[in-house]
This record gives structure tokens, C-alpha cells and sequence, in this order.
């Protein structure tokens, strides 16, 4: 299967993930602010790894830090999504939106 293939679905209940996309980041911290993004990896984790083998996706917990989605695209191009406070679903959507 082609790379640009493998990204077209991601699993049950997880939008697709946008094209050019070469890794996702996502920070969390150690209190509530990050439950909905530990929710998003407990649910969807396995679905895009499955789906995209090759991609990385790098999951950080840090004290104090800002829960934040980056995607990095082509070319070394990055978006970064404030994801605090935001549900599994939301963040979900989110990733779907973003575009390089």
C-alpha cells in the first residue's frame, strides 16, 4: 500500500487524517486540563498507528506544560492546536482540520 493510502481512514470513529501530514505531537500535562487529549490517545492511538504504520506519533507528558496537538507536513511546515480542556472528539475534529 502507497503512504498516501494508507492515510485515507483512520479507523471507526476518527476523521481522516489530512494529507501531508509526516508526524503528530501531542503534549500533555499531569492534571485535568489534559484528561479529553489522554481520552483522544486511549481511543484513537492504535486506530492511526494501524492505518499508518510509518507515520510517528509522539505522545509527552510534562508538568506544567500546555496541552498542544502539533502535526508536522511536507517541507517541515508545523501546526500546533491548543488542545486544553477539549474532549476526545474535539481534538479528533481538530486533527481532521488541519491543513499545511
Amino acid at each position: 500500500r502507497s503512504r498516501a493510502r494508507t492515510r485515507e481512514g483512520v479507523g471507526a470513529g476518527m476523521a481522516q487524517l489530512p494529507r501531508g501530514i509526516r508526524e503528530l505531537r501531542l503534549l500533555l500535562c499531569k492534571g485535568a486540563p489534559s484528561e479529553g487529549a489522554k481520552q483522544f490517545v486511549i481511543e484513537k492511538y492504535a486506530a492511526i498507528k494501524g492505518a499508518n504504520p510509518t507515520l510517528p506519533f509522539l505522545v509527552r507528558e510534562m508538568t506544567g506544560a500546555s496541552p498542544t496537538l502539533t502535526a508536522r507536513f511536507d517541507h517541515g511546515h508545523e501546526k500546533a492546536v491548543p488542545v486544553a480542556g477539549l474532549s476526545s472528539g474535539d481534538i479528533a475534529k481538530k486533527l481532521s482540520e488541519l491543513k499545511g
